[in-house]
């Protein structure tokens, strides 16, 4: 499947209110996902897929799991995409369970949730994000970031490279087991590594 400058707006789903990628592969451009609504990824549920996004935004989403966006067992390539004003409990902009999501050019910005503000990781993740903005997001833990998987035996290993953490303080969270690894990057408050 592939969209180009589609609107996926106001739509409602237990999986995925605007998408729902089951062993799939789709990629979207310049798309707009927005005002949709899920238990599991508010606008789109990647299940064991591996889409392709490019310039698409992500906007005043909601979900119980990821509001923007839900990977479950999932490699999704994202480059110049936009997650803004999308919340959850778990993942106000995205949620990842078993994924290895890899961001470029990202911009992840008033998202909310009661924990990862931005990104929620749960259990064996390896995402990589590069060139990414974290910005005013919220959270009770980890305003930008959060990884949690405490007592689970399967810890998520995070790698950031020249980002950018600007949520007010508190911008990672990190319950031990995981590792986050940060390179050359402008970290509100801090955090150790390269540069």
């Amino acid at each position: 499947l592939t969209l180009t400058d589609c609107i996926l707006d106001g739509n409602w789903a237990n999986n995925g209110g605007g998408m729902y990628n089951d062993y799939s592969n789709p990629s979207l451009s310049d798309c707009t996902l927005s005002r949709n609504l899920a238990e599991r990824g508010g606008a789109m549920n990647n299940y064991k897929g591996n889409p392709t996004l490019t310039d698409c935004t992500f906007s005043g989403n909601s979900a119980y799991y990821g509001g923007g966006m839900y990977n479950y067992n999932s490699s999704p390539v994202l480059t110049g995409c936009q997650f803004s004003a999308s919340s959850a409990p778990f993942g106000g902009g995205m949620y990842n369970y078993g994924s290895s999501p890899a961001l470029t050019n990202c911009i992840f910005s008033g998202n909310a949730a009661s924990i990862g503000g931005g990104i929620y990781n749960f259990r064996q993740n390896s995402p990589a994000l590069t060139n990414c903005t974290f910005v005013g997001n919220s959270a009770k833990n980890g305003n930008g970031l959060a990884c949690f998987s405490s007592g689970q035996g399967d810890e998520s290993r995070v790698v950031l490279t020249n980002c950018i953490f600007r949520d007010g303080g508190g911008e990672i969270s990190n319950d031990g087991p995981s590792t986050v690894k940060v390179a050359y990057s402008n970290m509100g408050g801090g955090w150790p590594g390269e540069g």
